[in-house]
């Protein structure tokens, strides 16, 4: 058989040599069918890597709502039990004495419109009298526990107004009481007392916790237009406030809509429109313009993403809808919540993501060429074979470190050279890892060099591995290593250092057949990385320093681990491992 095969090459390289052109064409054809299969195999992938990385962006955006959800169920649950406890307590044997500014609002009690002042910054307290409470669903005067009321209701309005406030959410806090008064933070105008209560009953807040519509008392939800005539909408949470079995009011916090939107918007990345829904359908948020009334998402996005119901999503939890059309819906619930953050991105966006990205394409065409070259320079292996043989022995002793087979330092050089002229020219990140082995000395002294040599190799062919092809893994000295990442920013290549250091966390390494110890060798690494034009990284020496500091920096915090910033980390022991050789 590899007779036949030899003899058969021979006389195509002898046909060639006779044909060179009609050999040079055939060859670039048959490249460019290769690069086009190569091509497109890149695309799919890359496509795939879009996905996965939308994927995780989603995840980050319901981790955020979640948080801002569970932050304000639990200020929530402060409130209400403060205002609890206040009543307990003024209701109560220990009562606290009634001063003159309770006395003075509470004989004013009958206006229509009548208030308690606050000190400044404090949220304001504002009741209605019975004429105008008539009618509005839930209230009913109770002269007999309304002064009591009242000293619950100034409690809370400095509990409100010392409730910290945060940038990115546009909130409000309140707490009614039956009884036809109460206190908001921020304040609003007291000629606008009576239109406050009368869009909580509108919203149906005090009818919700009834005692029979809610005898668990638990939380409730629900989208209620802002009462200062904004036209914005208001994602609210509700807990009623009760003294033993009787109903005395209800607890309220507001999130703004627009808020929602500034944050989809911010955080959904470009070419995908996204979009908080509840349980029916209705749209809470979207990154693409701020939500107008009761719309449903059925009516923001193409027809062919009707197909997929909402309740088809909520019984799911999460996961991709593959659409006619080659667009997908991608949904995850929030928590345990009637809420979910729903992701639509077109076929053609997702394609475009990709080819934007088809550095990894580029690399294989470049290696489908040096294959090329490597078919033609055949042609002339007999007369140059003893030439090419030495020469290629030669460019590899200069090219690479002889132990590991890894880049040297001076071709790391170059090649950083060459990435960093491509990143100016085309304004493109690039990112650099420092990687050294943890105590490499105690594995020395415990194995002896050769086995140390051994865990160099295996650190080699892990990295190998686990990098791209367009990145530069290269040994620059002692059981140091560097990795060159092209196109690559920090948070990228943080977690592509966390990636590299997990697996080899998890690799095993023999020790050398004259090791004075027979246990199997395991060891972590330490990693420092560095970003391109950061810190004033402008050229190889200060990204290496700079990698370097950070490396050192995660040794001093307990190895075994990524820095990618400045900021001193926390140290966390000592957690490299080298066991204890065993016999």
């Amino acid at each position: 058989m590899r007779p036949r095969l030899s003899a058969l090459l021979d006389r195509l390289w002898e046909q060639a040599v006779r044909t060179p052109q009609r050999f040079v064409v055939l060859s670039f054809a048959a490249a460019s069918v290769l690069l086009l299969v190569i091509s497109v195999h890149g695309l799919v992938v890359l496509r795939d890597h879009e996905v996965q990385t939308l994927q995780q962006t989603q995840q980050l955006q319901v981790a955020g709502i979640s948080s801002v959800l569970n932050v304000e169920s639990e200020r929530l649950r402060s409130v209400r039990n403060f205002a609890q406890h206040l009543i307990r307590l003024q209701m109560g044997p220990h009562a606290v004495e009634v001063d003159p500014p309770l006395q003075a609002a509470y004989a004013h009690r009958n206006d229509d419109q009548w208030q308690l002042p606050a000190p400044e910054g404090d949220a304001a307290l504002l009741g209605v009298g019975p004429r105008l409470l008539e009618g509005m669903d839930g209230f009913y005067r109770r002269d007999e526990d309304l002064l009591p009321g009242l000293y619950v209701a100034r409690g809370l309005s400095q509990l409100l107004s010392a409730e910290p406030v945060n940038p990115l959410v546009t909130r409000k806090l309140m707490y009614v009481s039956t009884n036809g008064f109460f206190v908001t933070y921020p304040p609003v105008p007291p000629a606008r007392a009576a239109a406050v209560l009368r869009r909580v009953s509108n919203a149906g807040f005090l009818r919700e916790h009834q005692p029979h519509n809610n005898p668990d008392r638990t939380l409730r939800w629900q989208i209620v237009p802002a009462d200062d005539g904004s036209g914005d909408m208001y994602l609210t949470l509700s807990l009623p406030v009760y003294l033993h079995a009787q109903f005395r009011g209800v607890a309220i916090s507001g999130i703004s809509q627009r808020s929602l939107d500034a944050y989809l918007t911010n955080t959904t990345r470009k070419g995908v429109r996204s979009f908080l829904i509840d349980i029916d359908g209705h749209l809470i948020g979207a990154s693409t313009r701020n939500v107008n009334g009761v719309e449903k998402i059925a009516s923001v996005v193409p027809p062919s993403s009707r197909a997929a119901t909402p309740e088809e999503m909520f019984s799911r939890g999460a996961g991709t809808i593959h659409l006619a059309d080659g667009s997908r819906l991608m949904f995850q619930r929030i928590g345990n919540s009637n809420l979910m953050l729903v992701d639509y991105f077109s076929a053609t966006d997702l394609l475009l993501r990709a080819a934007s990205r088809l550095s990894a394409v580029l690399a294989a065409s470049a290696l489908s060429l040096a294959v090329l070259l490597w078919v033609t320079l055949q042609g002339f292996r007999k007369l140059f074979s003893h030439y090419l043989a030495r020469g290629e022995a030669l460019r590899e002793l200069a090219e690479t470190d002889a132990l590991t087979g890894l880049a040297n330092r001076r071709v790391f050089e170059a090649r950083f050279a060459v990435e960093h002229n491509r990143s100016l020219r085309e304004k493109t990140p690039m990112s650099m890892l420092m990687i050294d082995i943890d105590r490499f000395k105690r594995i020395n002294d415990n194995w002896g060099h050769a086995s140390g040599d051994r865990v160099l190799r295996k650190l080699a062919d892990v990295a190998r591995a686990t990098v791209r092809a367009i990145d530069v893994p290269a040994r620059i000295g002692g059981e140091e290593f560097a990795v060159l990442l092209p196109h690559t920013g920090i948070e990228e290549a943080a977690q592509a250092a966390e990636r590299l250091r997990g697996i080899l966390g998890q690799a095993v390494c023999e020790p050398a057949p004259d090791a004075a110890h027979k246990g199997e060798i395991r060891f972590t690494v330490s990693i420092g990385v560095s970003d391109l034009g950061a810190d004033g990284t402008d050229n190889l020496d200060t990204m290496l320093m700079v990698a370097d500091r950070r490396l050192y920096a995660a040794k001093n915090a307990g190895r075994n681990r990524v820095v990618s910033d400045d900021r001193v980390p926390e140290p966390v022991g000592d957690s490299v491992l080298a066991p204890a050789p065993t016999a």
